[in-house]
C-alpha cells in the first residue's frame, strides 16, 4: 500500500507521540511512587522537587493526549497492512505498561498462546488501539488488584481479552460507550471521550470486532477478536 507523504508524516508522528506517552507515563508512576515514599522516606525540600516533576509531567501527557485525539479523530483511514506476530507484539505492549501498573499496585498479566499467532494488519494503529484499552483498564482499576490480558487462537480468529477489577460502566451508559466524547459519570478520571471511538474504528477496519462486558463496581471485559492471517489475507 503506497502513502503520500502527509500520511506518513502522520503515522510517524502518532507512532513517536504514543511512545512518548509510554514513557510519561511510566515516569508518571514512579514519580508517585517516590511521593508515596515506596522507595524510602523523603526530605521536605526533595518531596517539592519531585512533586513539581510529577506535576510537570502530568500536563505534558494531557497535552500529548489532546494532540493525538485531535490527528486520530482527522485521520484514521490510512493504513499499510503486513503479516507480524500478534502474540509477540502483545507482549511487547504489556510490558511497556508494567511500570504505571506498578504505579497503582496493580498486577498486570499476561496469559500468551502457546503457539505463534499471525495476524496481517497495521502495528501502528493496532497499538494506538490497544493502548487505549490497556490505558484505561489501569487508569479505572482499583488499588491492589489485577488486570489479565489472554491471547487465544479460536476458529481461525485471534482472541484478546483484558480484564481488569474497576470501577466498571453503569448499565444505562453502556450502549454509548463507542460514541464521539462518551465519559462515563462514575468516575473523577479525565479524557477525551475519543479514545474507545477511534478503537472500535481501528479494529473494525481490520475486520475485526471489539466488546465490551461490565459490571459497576465489580470490573470491566475487554474482547478484540482480529481474523488470523491466512483468513485476512483471502
Amino acid at each position: 500500500m503506497i502513502m503520500d507523504n502527509s500520511s506518513e508524516k502522520t503515522d510517524f508522528f502518532l507512532l513517536s507521540a504514543h511512545e512518548l506517552r509510554t514513557s510519561l507515563s511510566a515516569m508518571k508512576w514512579l514519580f508517585k511512587m517516590l511521593v508515596d515514599d515506596d522507595y524510602g522516606t523523603l526530605n521536605d525540600e526533595q518531596r517539592a522537587a519531585i512533586t513539581q516533576a510529577m506535576q510537570a509531567n502530568e500536563r505534558m501527557i494531557g497535552q500529548l493526549n489532546d494532540t493525538i485525539a485531535a490527528i486520530k479523530h482527522d485521520d484514521v483511514s490510512k493504513y499499510t497492512i503486513a503479516p507480524f506476530s500478534f502474540s509477540e507484539f502483545i507482549g511487547a505492549i504489556v510490558k511497556e505498561f508494567l511500570n504505571e501498573a506498578a504505579g497503582k499496585h496493580i498486577t498486570l498479566t499476561y496469559r500468551n498462546p502457546a503457539d505463534p499467532i499471525t495476524i496481517n494488519g497495521d502495528e501502528n494503529k493496532l497499538r494506538m488501539a490497544l493502548h487505549n484499552i490497556i490505558e484505561n483498564a489501569i487508569k479505572y482499576s482499583n488499588r491492589d488488584t489485577d488486570i489479565v490480558i489472554t491471547l487465544a487462537a479460536q476458529d481461525n480468529t485471534a482472541v484478546l481479552t483484558i480484564q481488569d477489577h474497576g470501577v466498571g460502566i453503569p448499565t444505562d451508559k453502556q450502549p454509548h460507550i463507542f460514541e464521539k466524547f462518551f465519559r462515563a459519570e462514575n468516575t473523577a478520571e479525565t479524557g477525551t471521550g475519543l479514545g474507545l471511538y477511534s478503537t472500535r474504528h481501528i479494529i473494525e477496519h481490520h475486520k475485526g470486532t471489539i466488546t465490551i462486558a461490565s459490571q459497576e463496581g465489580r470490573g470491566t471485559i475487554v474482547t478484540v477478536t482480529l481474523p488470523l492471517s491466512a483468513e485476512l489475507a483471502q
